[in-house]
């Protein structure tokens, strides 16, 4: 039997939603139990519905997520917490402070743009660096935040800092080979904090440590 019959569908239309960047996010759809038509009236009406839908969802993207990387934001992360992470007595987990070791110069020597695209280029390294569950943030400029939920054994984060060590190493965008690394501190939640405000405190802390023993390494709160 057809699902449709299954499901009781006599009739229907669908209109896809895309984010901003085309991407498909899903389908608004009109059903009817029974046998029927739609009016040019009644897929113009679920059209506008849709584009109503999809700037909804541009708005929410902007507010959430950083412009240049697709990273999530600052705002974000500290809604997260505030709202559901410090208020979860069971939640825990680490954060990673990371701070690119030699950015400024490169931005005064190549200038903004290619400065920018290092800074999406770090965006795509960080993705590959997370688990499913982790979350990724740009805090602003060369600053970034991982989040990894669930995981505070020491072994495993240390595993997890030298991965993020070895991907931002290497550097080479178009003829130039730029001397990038990364500096990393680490908190882990509860143990440490569970504000926020604090953790990334603590984290910047770590992190400053890791540059003061030479950069390109990490550093425990």
């Amino acid at each position: 039997m057809p699902l449709t019959e299954k499901a009781n569908i006599g009739s229907y239309l669908g209109v896809p939603v895309f984010y901003q960047n085309g991407e498909v996010y899903g389908t608004l759809c009109a059903m009817d139990s029974k046998p029927s038509t739609y009016s040019p009236e009644a897929v113009k009406a679920l059209e506008n519905l849709s584009q109503l839908f999809a700037y909804v969802l541009d708005l929410e993207a902007k507010a959430t997520k950083d412009q240049l990387t697709g990273l999530y934001n600052r705002h974000f992360l500290y809604q997260l917490f505030d709202e559901k992470i410090t208020l979860d007595k069971t939640a825990k987990g680490t954060l990673m402070f990371l701070d690119l070791d030699g950015f400024k110069a490169v931005n005064d020597k190549y200038g903004h743009e290619l400065g920018d695209i290092v800074l999406k280029e770090v965006a795509h390294r960080i993705r590959k660096c997370l688990p499913e569950n982790g979350i990724g943030v740009r805090l602003g400029g060369d600053e970034f935040v991982l989040l990894f939920p669930e995981l505070a054994n020491k072994n495993k984060i240390e595993q997890h800092a030298r991965e993020i060590l070895e991907i931002m190493s290497s550097w080479q965008i178009y003829e130039h080979q730029l001397a990038l690394s990364t500096s990393i501190g680490i908190t882990i939640y509860p143990e440490d904090e569970t504000r926020i405000r604090t953790l990334l405190k603590y984290a910047d802390a770590a992190m400053y440590q890791a540059k003061e023993h030479g950069k390109n390494c990490y550093r425990f709160f």
